[in-house]
C-alpha cells in the first residue's frame, strides 16, 4: 500500500475516533466499588451484580443500593440472586426508616419468589412493622412522617402475614394481633371476626383464650344502656361463660368474671325495663314473664329482687 495512503487511512481513523462517544470515559474504578459503569449499566452476571449492590448497602448508601438492587431485579429477574435483591430492597428501606414501603418490598419477595431462605426473617420483619403501626407511630408520605398514626397500615401488614404464612408462628400471632388492630380503630365487629378466626384456625394456640376474652370485650362495645339492642350484650355473655368455663386457672379470669357480672346486671335492668313497661300498659302476662326470668336467669343480680317484689304484686293470691 503507497505510503501517502497508509496515513490517509490513518488521518481518517483518529478523526473517527475523536467524533465517537466515549464509551470508557464513564467508567470509575476505586477500591471498594471495582469498576462501576455507565448510568444503567449492569454487571455481566447476576452474582456480580449482587455483591456490587451489596457494597453499597454494607456502607449504609442506601439510594445507591436500591438502584443497584432493582437494576438485578430487572435484568436478572428469573436468577437465583433475584430474590435476594428483592429482599434487599425491603432492607434499604427499612433502614431509611420507610417502614410502609419496606412492608411492600418484603411482601413482594414472598410472593414473587415463595421459596426464599429469607421466608420466615421476612415474616419476622412484616411482623415487627405491624406492631411499630399498631403502637400508634406514624408511617412516611413522600418521605416525611404523616399526620395521623397508621393503625390502618398495621391491619394490612397483619392481614398480609396471616395470609401468606397461616402456618407459622408470626402468622398465628398476627391474626391476633389483627383483632387488636380493629380493637384501636373502634371497628368491633371487624375485631370479633378477626379473634374468631384465631379460635377456628388455631385451637391449641395459648392465644384462645386472649381471643375468647377479646370477643366478649368486642361483644360489649357500643350497649351502654339497658334500652339498647341487646343482642351484642347475649353474645358477651355467651363467650364469657364460655371463657370461664373453659379456663377457670388463666389469669384473666378474675376481669372475666367481673365483666361477667356487669353484663349480667345489665341484661337484668333492660328486662326489668321492658317488664315494666308492659305492666305500664296492662299486659300483665307479658310483665310476668320478663320478671320471672329476671328472677331465674339472673338471680345473683340487684334486679332479681325486684323482680321478685313485682312479682309479688302481680300474681293473684293462691286459692
Amino acid at each position: 500500500m503507497p505510503r501517502r495512503t497508509l496515513l490517509l487511512l490513518l488521518v481518517m481513523l483518529l478523526v473517527g475516533a475523536a467524533d465517537a462517544p466515549p464509551v470508557l470515559a464513564a467508567w470509575v474504578w476505586s477500591p471498594q466499588t471495582g469498576w462501576i459503569g455507565p448510568t444503567g449499566a449492569v454487571k455481566d452476571t447476576p452474582q456480580e451484580q449482587l455483591a456490587f449492590a451489596l457494597a453499597f448497602f454494607e456502607r449504609q448508601e442506601y439510594d445507591r443500593a436500591r438502584r443497584e438492587f432493582q437494576k438485578l431485579l430487572k435484568a436478572y429477574k428469573a436468577s437465583s440472586e433475584a430474590a435476594e435483591a428483592q429482599y434487599h430492597l425491603g432492607r434499604c428501606y427499612e433502614e431509611d426508616g420507610d417502614y410502609y414501603k419496606a412492608f411492600l418490598e418484603y411482601r413482594k419477595t414472598i410472593q414473587t419468589y415463595p421459596s426464599t431462605k429469607r421466608f420466615e426473617e421476612v415474616l419476622e420483619r412484616e411482623y415487627q412493622i405491624g406492631n411499630y403501626f399498631l403502637s400508634g407511630k406514624k408511617r412516611k408520605i413522600f418521605g416525611t412522617a404523616a399526620l395521623l398514626p397508621a393503625r390502618d397500615k398495621a391491619i394490612e401488614v397483619f392481614q398480609a402475614i396471616a395470609e401468606d404464612g397461616p402456618f407459622s408462628r408470626h402468622g398465628e400471632l398476627s391474626q391476633y394481633k389483627l383483632g387488636l388492630a380493629y380493637v384501636a380503630l373502634d371497628d368491633h365487629e371487624q375485631a370479633v371476626r378477626a379473634f374468631e378466626q384465631v379460635i377456628d384456625r388455631y385451637p391449641d394456640s395459648p392465644l384462645v383464650d386472649d381471643a375468647r376474652f377479646q370477643i366478649a370485650q368486642a361483644s360489649l362495645k357500643g350497649t351502654f344502656k339497658p334500652d339498647y339492642d341487646q343482642s351484642p350484650t347475649e353474645l358477651a355473655i355467651r363467650e364469657l361463660e364460655v371463657f370461664l368455663k373453659e379456663y377457670p386457672q388463666s389469669e384473666l379470669s378474675t376481669d372475666a368474671s367481673r365483666r361477667l357480672q356487669e353484663l349480667k346486671e345489665r341484661r337484668a335492668e333492660h328486662e326489668y325495663l321492658v317488664a315494666q313497661f308492659y305492666e305500664g300498659r296492662r299486659r300483665t302476662a307479658s310483665a310476668l314473664l320478663y320478671y320471672e326470668g329476671i328472677v331465674q336467669r339472673f338471680a345473683q343480680t340487684a334486679w332479681a329482687p325486684k323482680a321478685a317484689e313485682r312479682l309479688a304484686a302481680l300474681k293473684p293470691p293462691a286459692q
